[in-house]
């Protein structure tokens, strides 16, 4: 699998004109010069959370980070040579970065897309020991896990019902719930402390020392610290490898996906990968561009060095094992354009004082499939 070459490559899907509620069913569809090849894909939509409720000190907050998000990423993109390299081919299909078209300029870094996918990414991307740096030392990043008062929230906020969605996607798959879990990227545990909690045993991968630390103080348990990629052997059998927020820093997506075929493939019930993944196609996209020097999430160059269209999502998946069976669409649009319009107005009221609405408003968003979040679930194939 990986980059075989494909002269023409195109998705469609087939979906409901009218489409309502949360959940649907779409066929996704790849054509290409070898044939075409359908996926019936279900679909979720949404997924409510009080974003306000979680994070303290807002105004402060922002303002903070963006002028170390800019005084960061500007001085990395203008530094010297050895701290950049030039991406010759997507990540993802391996078409030229020639046939790419430029598409946003965050802090510097030049953002192009693909005519075959329409996938995203830094042409310019920051040399691996840039990213490794970045990952293992990053202040900003590290801070996110440090409050240890709002880890029980934010188990209970977001890691929880990503359990419960895994479960539900699994069992629809496979008649059973999940009994292995594997969560590569864990940040400071939280997925794997809510499995483990809803009676599946996890494990958890990260490479960061202080969010392994953080883990091992709040939730009591240890995560390994070794690369993915290197102890492939110890997690065989594994029911479900999950990424949620990984894929999308890596250089070579596909490399850690060949891994996880590796692991759940020899699932004795059925093997599953999880990833969530920052999408182009926007609210928040569109919001950033009109604002690319007040960015702190979402393209943001340094954490996001490549964005997903569906089409890139799915081809991603196909060309390394994996079927599309599933997609969840929710984001933190409506919150992003609330931000972005206090960062050019200076004023913050309306994001500060629209908690309630941001979360409804949020839901239209997710269900027109403009949501800044795409969760992809695959299953293997057969012929890999």
């Amino acid at each position: 699998m990986g980059y075989f070459k494909i002269e023409k490559m195109k998705w469609n899907k087939l979906t409901s004109l009218n489409q309502q509620g949360e959940k649907d069913q779409e066929t996704w569809i790849r054509n290409t010069e070898n044939g075409t090849e359908s996926y019936e894909v279900d679909i979720y939509m949404g997924k409510k959370t009080d974003l306000l409720g979680l994070k303290k000190n807002i105004v402060e907050t922002i303002k903070k980070q963006l002028d170390y998000y800019s005084e960061s990423r500007k001085k990395l993109y203008a530094g010297s040579e050895e701290d950049k390299e030039y991406v010759e081919v997507c990540p993802v299909s391996g078409i030229s970065t020639e046939k790419a078209e430029t598409v946003a300029n965050i802090y510097g870094a030049e953002y192009v897309q693909t005519p075959d996918t329409g996938h995203v990414y830094v042409k310019h991307r920051p040399s691996k020991s840039a990213i490794h740096d970045f990952y293992l030392n990053d202040v900003t990043y590290a801070a996110t896990y440090t409050d240890k008062k709002a880890a029980e929230s934010r188990l209970n906020a977001i890691a929880v019902p990503w359990v419960e969605w895994t479960k539900e996607v699994y069992k629809k798959q496979y008649g059973e719930y999940p009994k292995r879990i594997l969560d590569v990227g864990s940040g400071a545990g939280h997925f794997v402390e809510a499995c483990r909690r809803a009676g599946i045993e996890a494990d958890g991968i990260e490479l960061s020392e202080s969010s392994r630390e953080f883990a091992r103080e709040i939730w009591g348990f240890e995560m390994d610290g070794r690369d993915f990629t290197k102890v492939v052997d110890d997690y065989k059998g594994y029911d479900i490898v999950t990424f949620w927020g990984l894929l999308e820093h890596t250089p070579n997506p596909g490399k850690i996906l060949d891994c996880a075929y590796d692991i759940v493939s020899e699932s004795e019930v059925g093997g599953m990968v999880i990833s969530k993944l920052p999408r182009w196609l926007c609210l928040s996209s569109a919001s950033q561009r009109l604002n690319p020097e007040t960015i702190i999430r979402h393209i943001d160059p340094m954490g996001h060095i490549m964005l997903f269209t569906d089409a890139s999502a799915a081809e991603l998946y196909v060309r390394h094992g994996f079927a599309p069976a599933a997609a969840w669409y929710y984001g933190m649009d409506v919150y992003e354009t609330l931000m972005q319009v206090g960062n050019s107005t200076g004023d913050y009221v309306p994001l500060q004082e629209t908690g309630k609405m941001q979360v409804d408003l949020q839901q239209f968003v997710d269900e027109a499939r403009f949501s800044d979040g795409l969760t992809i679930v695959g299953v293997p194939l057969k012929d890999k």
